[in-house]
């Protein structure tokens, strides 16, 4: 049965992803299984693809916030170890959890098949929901801003910016934009790695841009206390 969950942990997807029972107790974790959490591991680490509970920069979690992101760093040996296939330590893989739009967009961007556990053909997973709070009955959009982490609102903050900036300046490379005031100021970039914010960008630069091997802005650091 396809599952509907909004996030589930890299452990849970690479189980189902390999047509493994991810609760079925094992010694030797199958093939499959491993390669699965290399391969997500290493697009974590590498921010391409996010993850709710391993940041790639020091950040202050917010009010309520019960699924504190730990700073990746503090993983590393773990992460790399995973990666490179000597070890995997099950209590992290448990912990790394990805929601299914962020899989989507990575599985997307490195030409790889959704798998049919999350993502079966024909079915509309868009849907809407009814605000509780909403005295109006009307049905709000599930993924309008109200309802997008920190994050996602940065994300798309940075990339409408970027996308008026380049307008007026189409020579403008990639690390310039990623150092642009506008951009890190407006679109709270600098609360987030500089890795992660050059791949936002580099998903609405024009294609001469992105053709360019421009010069790599000045690398600058992340505040640590992010506004909601």
């Amino acid at each position: 049965m396809p599952l509907l969950n909004d996030g589930l942990s890299v452990w849970e997807i690479a189980f189902r992803w390999a047509g493994k029972d991810p609760d079925h107790l094992r010694i030797r974790l199958p093939l499959a299984v491993r390669d699965y959490f290399r391969l997500m591991m290493d697009a974590i680490l590498r921010g391409r693809l996010d993850c709710d509970t391993l940041s790639l920069n020091k950040w202050k979690p917010e009010d309520g916030d019960d699924m504190q992101p730990h700073f990746i760093r503090y993983h590393l040996g773990k992460v790399e170890a995973c990666i490179h296939g000597t070890k995997f330590d099950r209590d992290l893989m448990r912990w790394a959890r990805v929601e299914r739009w962020s899989f989507k967009s990575w599985c997307e961007g490195q030409g790889i098949a959704l798998p049919e556990f999350w993502f079966p053909s024909g079915w509309n997973l868009d849907y809407k929901f009814r605000d509780e709070d909403d005295e109006s009955g009307e049905v709000e959009d599930a993924s309008s801003p109200a309802h997008l982490r920190p994050d996602q609102r940065r994300r798309i903050a940075c990339q409408v910016i970027a996308e008026a900036i380049w307008k007026e300046k189409p020579d403008t490379t990639i690390a310039a934009m990623v150092g642009d005031g506008m951009i890190r100021r407006y679109g709270g970039a600098q609360y987030q790695a500089e890795e992660v914010v050059r791949r936002w960008l580099s998903e609405v630069a024009p294609a001469e841009v992105k053709a360019k091997r421009g010069r790599p802005a000045k690398k600058k650091g992340t505040q640590s206390d992010p506004p909601e």
